[in-house]
């Protein structure tokens, strides 16, 4: 039986103008013990020509699955059962890695024995150009934890077993913001996960992009997902702890300050009141967060530390609707 270490899943909508470039940065790899698995979700354009044509002409194995479109939650749900591989790469059609990429994540897994491992990325325009580069370790070469805020599945490695024996699954039915709960799940209920200060995803931010194109409203938010994450992974170490509700705190704050712009004011305070709660619920102590304050986590940039100081202070207050509302019509 072929030796596969790395399953790397990759769900694809019309995504014609990309996936060779993305396809090809993984025929490049320095590790050659991988498989690919795309996921066809409903593609109206060449994507999935152009995906069997470069199985028929490179020798990198992919395996290629066509369904109805339902989404990039099920179409990730789907690949994981379908993965053969110790180990689990997620990728967005659009994105692109580095030639020793998988290499360095499989190294630290394997070192370490880590059930997550997630690297640093750049943000780049289509043409390759540098937007911004983000550490997740700007302090040491392999780190516990790392840099919170990392709510994206991509630049991590995942070991299968891992996912499968805890029943993670990204929600399904459409939803936005699908990989935050599964990624603080993974990250806070592994007893090895590790942070490294390797850079090697590319993430390719153009108008088509799905978060660009999407509008940040009630119907397609995870409430019932989000709660059942922060509730049942509540880590029991206090350390833990403290990283873990500021994670949360990060995670509000960036979400309703920064990706809520112009959404209606309904749906701002309806997704207040639902932060409010849980903030509240789970986290009454959370004015004492030691990583909390301009002179906490030192891992962020100060303006993000600013505005999670702001929004705990919000809550405090019970001015957050009012505040998120007038932030997002600038």
């Amino acid at each position: 039986m072929e030796n596969i270490e790395i399953s790397v899943i990759i769900p694809v909508y019309n995504s014609e103008k990309y996936i060779v470039k993305c396809l090809d940065s993984l025929k490049a790899q320095s590790m050659k013990e991988i498989e690919v698995i795309i996921i066809n979700d409903g593609s109206t354009d060449r994507t999935k020509d152009l995906i069997e044509e470069y199985q028929n002409a490179h020798q990198l194995k992919i395996r290629l699955y066509s369904r109805e479109n339902a989404g990039q939650a099920a179409a990730r749900n789907f690949g994981v059962l379908q993965a053969e591989g110790r180990y689990i790469a997620f990728m967005d059609s659009d994105d692109y890695v580095e030639r020793d990429y998988l290499q360095q994540l499989y190294q630290t897994a394997k070192d370490h024995q880590s059930e997550v491992v997630t690297c640093g990325y750049r943000s780049v325009k289509p043409d390759g150009t540098v937007l911004q580069t983000t550490s997740v370790s700007s302090f040491a070469t392999v780190a516990d934890y790392g840099r919170p805020g990392m709510f994206v599945v991509w630049a991590k490695l995942f070991l299968k077993d891992f996912l499968l024996r805890n029943h993670f699954q990204f929600p399904e039915g459409g939803k936005i913001y699908e990989d935050v709960p599964f990624s603080l799940e993974t990250k806070f209920k592994g007893e090895n996960v590790k942070a490294i200060s390797y850079i090697g995803y590319n993430y390719v931010q153009h108008e088509s992009s799905t978060m660009s194109s999407s509008k940040v409203t009630c119907k397609r938010f995870p409430f019932e997902k989000m709660d059942h994450a922060i509730r049942d992974t509540m880590p029991k170490s206090q350390e833990a702890r403290d990283r873990f509700e500021f994670e949360v705190l990060h995670f509000f704050a960036g979400f309703l300050f920064f990706f809520c712009k112009k959404a209606k004011r309904e749906d701002i305070w309806k997704l207040s009141a639902f932060a409010e709660k849980e903030i509240r619920t789970y986290f009454p102590q959370y004015a004492q967060n030691p990583y909390l304050g301009l002179n906490g986590e030192k891992e962020l940039p100060i303006a993000h530390r600013m505005a999670i100081w702001i929004f705990a202070q919000t809550i405090r207050f019970h001015m957050l609707k009012i505040f998120a509302f007038a932030v997002t019509r600038f």
